[in-house]
């Protein structure tokens, strides 16, 4: 008796359907045009607010980005793509905000040393880094007047007379005040005025971006 031999035969496998181009899966939105839409479209309010004469917060707008940017960062954890996009814009915005919170405005300005005084009641003086030295302690002073001092990095240092009634108000952005030796203020955001001299007649105003403001009085 005879067997014939079986060949075992694999079934040929069905070719997959094409997928179809309407359920296929999207990637999820680009949060980085997002991010870059809304803020032309709140500057571009803004703007348009402006030239109405309205009033417009510009100071805060770097801060109120770096706000989407956080929000838009948490929601891109659901998926999509362009974070990196978005971070990106967040480091620009936290870079113009940085700037702006320690007043851009006051490194425009001179640089090197300055020495004011005695010649007369000085005028306002503005420099971008070095060490302004205000000497009032020669100077007639006026019946009332103003004197402002603004250095964006560096130091200033204010003598005044021994009874003279004059008003100092120093801010600070980063940085220490000190009168007659004494440390009155130091770190982030200082702002003093010197004690009993509300109602002085004549006022000095220092504003320093990073540096040090020291007053000192003559001892009578």
């Amino acid at each position: 008796m005879s067997t014939t031999p079986t060949t075992a035969t694999t079934p040929a496998t069905a070719p997959r359907p094409a997928p179809d181009p309407v359920t296929r899966r999207r990637p999820g939105p680009h949060w980085g045009r997002i991010v870059f839409g809304l803020l032309l479209t709140a500057g571009g309010a803004g703007w348009l607010l402006d030239s109405l004469s309205a009033p417009v917060p510009w100071h805060l707008f770097p801060a109120a980005g770096l706000v989407v940017v956080g929000a838009v960062l948490l929601l891109s954890l659901a998926g999509g793509t362009g974070r990196a996009d978005v971070v990106v814009i967040g480091i620009v915005l936290l870079v113009v905000a940085v700037a702006v919170g320690a007043g851009a405005d006051r490194f425009a300005g001179p640089l090197g040393d300055r020495t004011i005084g005695p010649a007369g009641w000085p005028g306002p003086t503005r420099i971008s880094a070095g060490t302004v030295t205000v000497d009032l302690t020669d100077t007639t002073l006026p019946t009332n007047g103003r004197l402002d001092v603004a250095v964006g990095a560096g130091r200033v240092v204010l003598r005044l007379p021994a009874e003279a009634p004059v008003q100092v108000h120093s801010t600070v952005v980063l940085g220490t005040i000190v009168a007659d030796g004494v440390a009155v203020g130091q770190g982030v955001d200082l702002d003093w005025t010197a004690p009993g001299t509300a109602v002085a007649p004549v006022t000095v105003e220092i504003a320093v971006g990073a540096g040090d403001v020291e007053v000192i009085r003559e001892r009578t």
